[in-house]
């Protein structure tokens, strides 16, 4: 018996550090990914320096968007707790934003609500990238 005990331990010990293992892959994986759309955007920024102004504007909501804390937050959250990949958290993460944005009677909300599904878009394409 005890060794039947032993054994079962062992597994789920394997399983959970197999489990923690895989959560700290899609972090890294939806870091690495929000560092390269960093610098996309940052190149962006710089090439869009003498463009029109509405488009910088749209820039730079990207850029504190992508630095948002609350966001990456959200994102690790909803890993840690669902063991989903990156672009699963990523996707959920946007959805739930953007769906208490269109909510509010606001132009500049649903313009906002638009600017996060580009992120999420952005941050999508280098996690699929990455991937490939």
């Amino acid at each position: 018996m005890k060794s039947n005990n032993k054994a079962k331990e062992e597994e789920s010990a394997a399983s959970l550090e197999n489990s923690m293992s895989q959560k700290a892959k899609e972090k890294n994986r939806f870091l690495a990914a929000q560092q390269a759309a960093k610098a996309e955007i940052a190149s962006l920024q710089q090439l869009n320096e003498t463009d029109k102004e509405e488009e910088n504007e749209v820039i730079a909501v990207h850029w504190e968007i992508m630095n948002s804390k609350s966001f990456s937050d959200s994102v690790m959250t909803f890993i840690n707790k669902n063991n989903p990949s990156a672009e699963a958290a990523v996707e959920y993460t946007v959805n739930e934003i953007v769906s208490m944005l269109v909510l509010l009677e606001s132009d500049y909300m649903r313009q906002r609500a638009a600017n996060i599904k580009e992120m999420g878009n952005r941050l999508l394409h280098h996690l699929r990238r990455a991937k490939a």
